[in-house]
């Protein structure tokens, strides 16, 4: 991972610019949960201030997202190509790894775009949504809390073989161009590996996600049953605050399976590039 941290310090002041942008368009999606609660409340009693605030909240959230995507493509090509010039610059490896390892380097980038990007959200929504929660059903904010344990315990399960699937793949990717050089044979060969190992690894994700959202169903239920039984005081809009929080909270949390899987794919790949 220190190859990573070395392309933020090189291009740290670019990033943060996008990163800020979409810190900004997360903290004013955050806050439409609750502003959707006091709007409904404020209408039922014929008040509009709550209603004005959430469709500002709305615009602001599309501009801070306009800002980034009219910037961040800019730089996440320019990183890219400095990784791939680098890399053969240096490199004498055949043609047929080179070739798979300079389309294995979009992966580092994507860390960088998506997942960067994908973790930010995921910070800001869990700290925020069960800020929020706790607030408001101390209980209810436990028991969520919990889902997290067994959302973690279900991706350790498959971790091992996530890994594992990860790098068989890539490493069929390096024989590609051999493969399509050999001849017909050998052609059918590479691509009807490639499609096992798709299988096995597409299975493999299946399992994590059914496990994941399986837990996240069941605390979701939990936490809504045991808000409405245990308020003191509750009003519709408060209700569809808390239950879009306790929903978004338990979303975030889906970002586990997705940050095993993307380590290992990052981890193989850096290996290889470097």
């Amino acid at each position: 991972m220190d190859k990573i941290f070395e392309i933020f310090k090189e291009y740290k002041y670019k990033l943060l610019f996008i990163y800020l942008f979409m810190l900004l368009t997360e903290l004013s999606i955050l806050l439409q949960p609750l502003l959707l609660g006091k709007s409904i409340d404020g209408l039922i009693n014929g008040s509009y201030l709550w209603l004005i605030l959430l469709a500002t909240s709305y615009c602001l959230s599309n501009f801070f997202n306009y800002k980034r995507m009219v910037y961040d493509t800019k730089v996440y090509t320019k990183i890219y190509n400095d990784i791939v010039f680098r890399f053969l610059g240096k490199s004498d490896l055949d043609d047929s790894t080179k070739i798979a390892r300079t389309d294995m380097a979009n992966d580092i980038v994507h860390v960088l775009e998506g997942y960067v990007h994908y973790y930010i959200a995921t910070i800001v929504t869990v700290i925020g949504s069960i800020s929020f929660i706790y607030s408001e059903n101390y209980k209810v904010g436990i028991l969520v809390s919990i889902a997290f344990i067994f959302i973690l315990f279900s991706v350790t399960l498959l971790f091992k073989k996530i890994r594992q699937s990860i790098i068989l793949r890539n490493n069929n990717e390096e024989n590609k161009v051999k493969a399509l050089q050999q001849g017909y044979e050998q052609s059918v060969s590479f691509f009807n590996r490639r499609r096992k190992l798709s299988i096995f690894e597409s299975t493999l994700q299946g399992k994590n996600w059914f496990l994941a959202n399986f837990i996240k169903h069941f605390f979701l239920i939990i936490a809504i049953t045991l808000l409405v039984t245990t308020s003191k005081v509750i009003t519709i809009g408060s209700v569809i605050t808390v239950y879009s929080y306790v929903n978004n909270f338990l979303m975030a949390l889906m970002s586990v399976p997705i940050a095993v899987e993307m380590y290992s794919r990052l981890s193989d790949i850096l290996r290889r590039i470097n």
